[in-house]
């Protein structure tokens, strides 16, 4: 009987302790004031796209007079909202400090692919169409052609993904043309030859069969040799030499 008495004392006590932590808490909050912004950007050494000057002007433009403004005024969500609109920008999370600092975090968007068409776009880890900037340039892959929407979905960027994924293809492999046929070839960082591609069928066997002539073949005869090299037929890699 003892025991469950102090079981539930143990249990009132634990309780009324952690009320009146949450209303000490809640009573600090309401008397905080925010003090100063803290962008923190995600890869920014990578990636140049997003600067804190953009978000701190959504923050100046949402909220004029946010220095020295009750933290419960912010409402952060909205903030998130907005800085999501920034086409550079995947994701954000807006929180405060117990000391008042307003913190943003932005995760940003990485292009893996240039598409040289119009005014030209990139393509994203997703697959999605993301606006140049005349603030900072991509090094990645570049795509030029007949490329269409419908291109991009059914084939074309799962070929880009396969290509920036593997280590040796994404140092070797600089520009992807698309013909009109549908058909596609490969211009490589080394060497003065094009790469055939053909269709995207079998791309994956096809790139093996590339891999064994750039490790056994072109040790022995040198990257310059060849003018085209032709993965199109079945199971085979046609070299053309140059004249």
């Amino acid at each position: 009987m003892l025991k469950k008495i102090a079981a539930i004392l143990v249990w009132v006590f634990i309780i009324g302790y952690l009320f009146v932590s949450f209303s000490f808490v809640s009573d600090k909050k309401e008397k905080l004031n925010s003090s100063t912004i803290k962008v923190r950007i995600e890869d920014s050494l990578q990636g140049g796209f997003v600067s804190h000057l953009d978000v701190e002007k959504i923050v100046n433009k949402q909220y004029p007079s946010w220095k020295g403004e009750s933290i419960l005024k912010i409402n952060k969500e909205v903030l998130e909202e907005r800085i999501n609109k920034i086409p550079y920008v995947k994701k954000s999370e807006v929180y405060n400090t117990l000391s008042g600092k307003l913190v943003i975090e932005i995760n940003q968007r990485k292009p893996i692919a240039r598409i040289l068409k119009g005014n030209g776009y990139y393509i994203d880890q997703e697959g999605q169409k993301m606006p140049l900037s005349s603030r900072f340039t991509s090094r990645v892959l570049v795509v030029s052609g007949a490329v269409n929407d419908a291109l991009i979905k059914e084939e074309l960027f799962e070929l880009v993904k396969f290509i920036t994924n593997d280590e040796f293809w994404k140092s070797q492999i600089t520009q992807v043309h698309v013909t009109n046929s549908k058909e596609y070839v490969l211009v490589p960082r080394v060497g003065n030859h094009k790469i055939e591609l053909g269709s995207i069928e079998d791309y994956q066997e096809k790139f093996k069969n590339l891999y064994a002539l750039y490790s056994n073949g072109f040790s022995k005869t040198g990257w310059n040799k060849y003018s085209k090299i032709s993965l199109k037929y079945n199971n085979q890699v046609v070299c053309t030499k140059k004249n």
